[in-house]
């Protein structure tokens, strides 16, 4: 059986898949309401800047600033067309933002230091308006230097993914996406990355392997399903939504040898380059049943933290 504290640091480790779930199927408070004038259909969102304290690894507690109370913010998904309108309210003690990627907009709308009134003030409400144009990955962050320089209030946990459908794409079924960033964290605030993040955790395949060795494969298996790790059909096309929001060289690489492609293109080596600011969408079927870990593969940040993992049946 696994000790008290085997089971908390898997707990630890899968709540970050939990809000990546969360993520896909928020929908994001999303109102599809009749077309306007000029025939786009407006999706609203509503998003508060609050912090957090969250759990990255068993007795280490990052402070995190978040939109929605989670890190990464909700995924907001819409289409090709839709008029998207966010209001956000910051609730914390701080000017922050909302800054768009993919997404076109006014200047009233950019969420930058070019447009100071579009940076709410603590207690503050701001609504901002955008035109999903095409499709793709973006994201969203916030781009204040209230206090911080703007990198710090990007890594504190203030971002989301953005993600535009085709219209014959919608509405989309996320059961099988994933969305995934990639980050470092300042725990101290002093300007040096403490720690490694998908998400919101860290995990550790030193864990993993304790609990192999100590309720054997097929115990490890149902231990991990048990306490919620996701699982999916061998067989079954998966989205991988990845996104570097640090400021560091990160890479994602997933074990079991399955076919990975990006934009149609077989990936090489099945490891997918990830700088600070760049996304990428990839697809792949599992074909083998495991535990099969997810993690970056600038090794010294897996040691430190960069991993998850996915089980296939």
């Amino acid at each position: 059986m696994a000790t008290d504290m085997e089971l908390r640091k898997l707990v630890v480790m899968i709540l970050g898949f939990s809000v990546v779930l969360a993520g896909l199927w928020y929908v994001g408070w999303s109102l599809g309401t009749a077309p306007s004038a000029s025939g786009q259909t407006p999706r609203e969102f509503w998003l508060s800047v609050e912090p957090a304290d969250i759990e990255i690894a068993p007795g280490v507690v990052w402070h995190a600033w978040t939109y929605n109370g989670t890190v990464p913010g909700p995924t907001l998904r819409v289409r090709v067309g839709d008029v998207v309108r966010v209001h956000l309210t910051n609730n914390h003690n701080l000017t922050h933002s909302l800054h768009v990627h993919g997404l076109r907009y006014t200047i009233e709308n950019d969420g930058s230091q070019a447009y100071p009134a579009s940076m709410p003030a603590p207690g503050e409400t701001y609504t901002y308006e955008f035109e999903a144009t095409r499709p793709g990955l973006f994201y969203y962050h916030c781009h204040s230097s209230d206090g911080y320089m703007i990198s710090t209030h990007i890594l504190q946990g203030l971002y989301g993914a953005i993600i535009v459908y085709q219209a014959d794409q919608w509405p989309p079924d996320p059961t099988y996406e994933f969305v995934q960033f990639f980050s470092e964290v300042d725990l101290n605030l002093d300007g040096s990355p403490d720690a490694y993040l998908i998400n919101d955790r860290q995990a550790f395949e030193h864990d993993l392997q304790d609990l192999v060795e100590t309720q054997g494969y097929d115990g490890a298996v149902q231990t991990l399903k048990s306490a919620g790790f996701p699982v999916v059909p061998v067989g079954q096309e998966l989205t991988f939504y990845m996104i570097g929001i640090g400021n560091l060289y990160h890479s994602w690489h997933l074990h079991g040898g399955s076919p990975v492609y990006v934009n149609g293109q077989i990936v090489e080596g099945d490891v997918i380059p990830i700088g600070g600011g760049t996304v990428a969408t990839a697809k792949v079927t599992i074909m083998n049943p495991g535990i099969w870990l997810i993690h970056c593969h600038v090794v010294v940040h897996a040691d430190l933290g960069m991993v998850t993992l996915i089980i296939a049946e």
